[in-house]
């Protein structure tokens, strides 16, 4: 917003920018934040943790951490593998999804990478609480880094922003679930600072390692990245990813007053994604934000079938409800949220909700530049998955329990 107001950036994305779509940019985002905290006036029950028993479960938690860091390595490659080798990797991270993307019942991989990481910081929690530097020599803590070195690897070397951060979040939520947070500590901020810049660079060279795949110029990635400091230039939120959304709404707005109102169609159409065509009596329908990458930015479509800018949830709520509609749909999550923790309270030694927490926070990294049909799908998915975790959690007990 800065670069806009002072004019200090010449790219089309602000001086196609006015004032007057910026302010609305500003206060439908804001009026946004307020709905989605006003359910939170409502006072939610206290929660207190007896961590002696939790103690029993260490062993527990290090097995599920070890599956299904192992499913996440092993499936990742498997997808690779299938979808085209190693060679894939050479053509960056739009062509690698959209060919996992299209593979027939491709591994979840990164709901297990989740998953695992959850339960690892769980388990390194138990054992070390406020001595976080003695889990650096815990052998589970080693055996899962080797494990995850192919992944890892993989997502690197694509520029795979997203699920570095998901487990990131993941082993964060893990290892402080059962702890009361009061102030955040200058290590804290450190760690989330040198967390932000590695993202931001990677956002920023992630094109340049393309290239250095197909090409094996040394020189040339070189000269881009370290000798004219372009990375430097990504550390700007309105350079990186958080300025797509605002990028969207700005084309949006041009045409907003003459653009015929949703009314709700693409949170419905959202819950879609989530269902193989071949299961649906009619055509699926194509999703909003790849409706409005064909309105806006088509030249995208050429890449990938997945290529865009993004979208905004700002954006897609005044799409469907005019003005006002940032301040509805966010009352409504707000209001969901709430729920959510309500229960979570409730129920606090119930794994559920911790490992929920743990998978669906990560995206609210990308919500701001996410259309419904994203979150919508990504939600049903993440259900029906620890739907199946719980049945099989309880089908092993009650094996146990007969033999």
């Amino acid at each position: 917003m800065i670069t806009v107001f002072y004019d200090v950036d010449t790219r089309e994305l602000f001086t196609s920018s006015t004032l007057r779509s910026c302010l609305d940019y500003i206060v439908l985002s804001t009026a946004a934040i307020f709905a989605f905290a006003l359910p939170f006036v409502l006072s939610l029950p206290q929660v207190f943790f007896d961590k002696n028993k939790l103690k029993n479960n260490k062993k527990k938690f290090s097995q599920y951490a070890l599956i299904f860091i192992v499913l996440a390595t092993f499936g990742e490659l498997l997808n690779m593998y299938r979808a085209g080798g190693m060679g894939l990797l050479a053509y960056g991270k739009a062509v690698y999804q959209a060919e996992v993307g299209n593979l027939f019942l491709s591994i979840p991989s990164t709901f297990f990478l989740q998953v695992g990481t959850f339960f690892l910081g769980l388990r390194l929690y138990l054992s070390y609480e406020e001595r976080l530097y003695n889990a650096f020599k815990s052998k589970i803590l080693v055996i899962s880094i080797i494990i995850l070195i192919p992944i890892m690897m993989l997502y690197f070397s694509i520029g795979f922003r997203s699920p570095i951060l998901a487990i990131s979040v993941a082993f964060i939520i893990g290892f402080t679930y059962f702890q009361s947070i009061k102030r955040v500590n200058r290590k804290v901020l450190g760690l989330i600072f040198i967390g932000y810049s590695a993202l931001a660079i990677l956002f920023g060279i992630r094109g340049q390692l393309k290239l250095l795949f197909l090409t094996g110029d040394w020189n040339a990635f070189n000269e881009y990245v370290v000798e004219n400091k372009s990375y430097l230039l990504y550390y700007n939120p309105a350079n990186n990813e958080f300025g797509a959304s605002f990028m969207n709404y700005i084309h949006f707005h041009r045409k907003a007053n003459t653009t015929p109102l949703l009314y709700g169609k693409s949170y419905l159409e959202g819950v879609l994604i989530s269902i193989p065509g071949a299961l649906l009596p009619f055509e699926k329908p194509l999703p909003i934000d790849f409706k409005f990458r064909d309105l806006y930015f088509s030249e995208y479509k050429e890449a990938s079938r997945i290529s865009g800018t993004g979208f905004s949830s700002i954006m897609e709520a005044q799409w469907n409800y005019g003005f006002l509609g940032p301040f509805l749909v966010y009352l409504v999550l707000g209001s969901f949220v709430w729920v959510l923790e309500f229960y979570r309270n409730s129920y606090k030694y119930l794994f559920i909700f911790p490992l929920f927490y743990a998978m669906i926070v990560p995206i609210s990294q990308s919500f701001h530049r996410s259309a419904s049909g994203f979150y919508v799908s990504y939600s049903i998915l993440l259900v029906a998955f620890l739907i199946v975790i719980v049945l099989i959690k309880t089908i092993l007990s009650s094996l146990r329990a007969i033999l």
